[in-house]
């Protein structure tokens, strides 16, 4: 105990540390709570305010290398949340606004180049939507209404465009 919080630890069975959590002396949770693999390699850190989620967030991939970071507001993910691939490079980037998808989101290859493009409004796509092949050529581009895909033009990995069920279907009926 530190004089405002006690500090409660469980373990693996090979005695490495598995949680390590921070209490206010009514029991609530308070601090930066951390979890760990069994190696001892830091899992995540959470902080907490009050019992509840607030503040930056942390995982981690075994290998140490940072896998997810975000802030929570008032117990629910808020603001900027990214994720890396386990050699460090950013995967996906987003914004957070009390737990739902809000804004640009972007997701890319392991190479660096986007994979996918797009903006979302309360955790539904909206607007245009764009997927690429990792040579960068675009995959897909599509456009979204309220979360529901309204178009879609899909292209080979040289640009060309590819045909879909639907063009057949459209083809064979005379449309």
């Amino acid at each position: 105990m530190d004089g405002k919080r006690a500090i409660r630890q469980e373990q693996y069975p090979n005695g490495n540390v598995r949680i390590q959590q921070s209490y206010t002396y009514d029991g609530k949770q308070d601090g930066v709570s951390k979890t760990f693999y069994e190696d001892g390699t830091l899992s995540t850190e959470i902080t907490y305010a009050d019992d509840k989620m607030e503040g930056p967030t942390r995982a981690y991939h075994p290998n140490g290398n940072l896998r997810a970071e975000f802030c929570y507001r008032n117990g629910k993910r808020h603001g900027d949340y990214r994720t890396y691939y386990e050699d460090g490079s950013l995967e996906m980037e987003t914004t957070l606004d009390n737990g739902a998808v809000n804004g640009s989101y972007t997701v890319y290859h392991q190479n660096g180049r986007v994979r996918e493009e797009c903006r979302f409004v309360n955790n539904r796509r909206e607007g245009k939507a764009l997927t690429y092949h990792e040579n960068g050529m675009i995959e897909m581009d599509a456009v979204f209404k309220d979360g529901s895909m309204v178009s879609c033009k899909e292209f080979d990995d040289e640009g060309k465009p590819v045909t879909t069920k639907a063009d057949h279907v459209s083809k064979v009926m005379g449309h």
